[in-house]
């Protein structure tokens, strides 16, 4: 397992040859720890519950809502050689006081690019997450034998966000059909309603005035019936 002095060789063994060591990019020493680094909160936020990728960097910070599901982009970017592996390991800071869930992943030999933090929220409150405020830490350790194959995956994990997004994208559509079959469905009651209520006035103009105030009292009920469901 590396401590704080071997992830600096690492680092140092990366920059004289690539083949070896570790990069981790932006370097901040202020990250560093006894046995890992603080990973940082990235640009883009995926929330299970809005169905939908925020970016954070524009917006600053993001609330995860209780029971809500969020993955994180990391703002590092890690190198492994084919001679170390690392996990990735949950903050008691954030687990304890503000009911996220554990994290708990692995980074092959061979990797590099971004990472993808899962969180859930457990709490019956939100909690802040902050852009450029740690959120995890990655811990390192030399392999007893050189990897020999490639993690073979997308760098920064673009094949996890295209899913992501196409979900995102297939429950903006569906929300679009639910608004727009509501919508129609409250033209319909308007006119019907203006229909019925001019026969009846041309009939009776009690039996009209009865009807007016009878559709008018039903009215927001109609709607809040018709509003989309959370």
């Amino acid at each position: 397992m590396f401590s704080d002095a071997d992830i600096e060789q690492g680092r140092k063994d990366y920059n004289n040859d690539s083949n070896t060591g570790i990069a981790i990019e932006p370097f901040n020493e202020d990250y560093l720890t006894p046995v890992g680094y603080d990973l940082r909160v990235g640009a883009k936020i995926f929330s299970w519950q809005q169905k939908s990728v925020i970016n954070i960097r524009e917006k600053g910070s993001f609330k995860i809502e209780p029971q809500d599901t969020v993955v994180i982009e990391t703002l590092e970017s890690i190198t492994l050689s084919q001679e170390v592996g690392a996990t990735v390991h949950s903050l008691v800071s954030k687990v304890i006081p503000e009911g996220l869930s554990y994290i708990s992943t692995t980074i092959d030999p061979g990797w590099k690019g971004k990472l993808l933090i899962s969180l859930h929220n457990y709490s019956d409150s939100s909690t802040l997450i902050e852009y450029e405020k740690k959120i995890c830490t990655v811990c390192f350790f030399e392999v007893k034998s050189k990897a020999l194959k490639n993690p073979n995956r997308e760098q920064d994990r673009e094949d996890l966000w295209r899913i992501l997004l196409a979900k995102a994208d297939k429950a903006g559509k569906k929300l679009d059909k639910e608004r727009n079959y509501r919508i129609f469905l409250m033209i319909i009651f308007v006119i019907a309603s203006l229909t019925i209520g001019g026969l009846t006035s041309q009939i009776d103009p009690a039996i009209g005035a009865t009807m007016a105030a009878l559709i008018a009292g039903i009215s927001p009920l109609v709607v809040e019936i018709l509003k989309p469901q959370k």
